[in-house]
């Protein structure tokens, strides 16, 4: 009897505000099954640092193209866009040793059993005080394609002209190599 005198005593308005209250908590904590569950996928580090590195280089040798081409009687405005299928690859200088161990065991039936274990060790040389080790060789990347897009590629002897410029600056085959007129809307 004591726990309903209790309940006569409090507001009926203050009691149906504190369910409404409760009610919306509720509904904001608990109601999320109309969104959709973002989809993640697993991204594979190094594959985005490789990107990222190939994308660099592209970008880099995009603007040392814009900047050539530019440069060139007719050309006139010009955009590049540059697709790399391989990264830079660069070998280093290594210093290594191999080691190998025989051992010969004879049992008690006169058999001989021979093992040999190799051991490779190889370390980066690396010069005193130096954080890079020793390069040997850099390869440079390989260049899927190249489009060209500028002002003066509709006259023949300027596409002519970017498409030799192209070819001699990057070194690859002429069918790697689109030079498009420049239009617009």
């Amino acid at each position: 009897m004591k726990n309903l005198n209790i309940f006569k005593e409090i507001d009926s308005k203050v009691l149906i505000m504190a369910l409404l209250v409760v009610a919306a908590i509720f509904m904001l904590l608990y109601d999320k099954g109309d969104e959709p569950e973002p989809v993640t996928q697993p991204i594979n580090v190094e594959e985005k640092v490789e990107m990222n590195g190939i994308t660099l280089l592209e970008q880099e040798l995009e603007k040392k193209l814009v900047k050539n081409l530019q440069q060139m009687a007719g050309v006139g405005t010009v955009q590049v866009s540059v697709t790399l299928s391989s990264s830079l690859r660069s070998d280093y200088a290594t210093h290594g040793s191999v080691t190998r161990k025989t051992i010969k065991e004879s049992d008690q039936n006169g058999g001989v059993r021979e093992s040999t274990e190799v051991t490779e060790n190889n370390q980066l040389v690396m010069p005193s005080g130096a954080a890079q080790p020793v390069m040997v060789m850099e390869e440079r990347p390989t260049v899927a394609g190249v489009l060209i897009i500028a002002q003066g590629a509709s006259e023949p002897k300027v596409r002519e002209n970017i498409h030799n410029a192209v070819r001699t600056l990057l070194d690859i085959s002429p069918d790697k190599i689109t030079v498009q007129p420049m239009g617009g809307v």
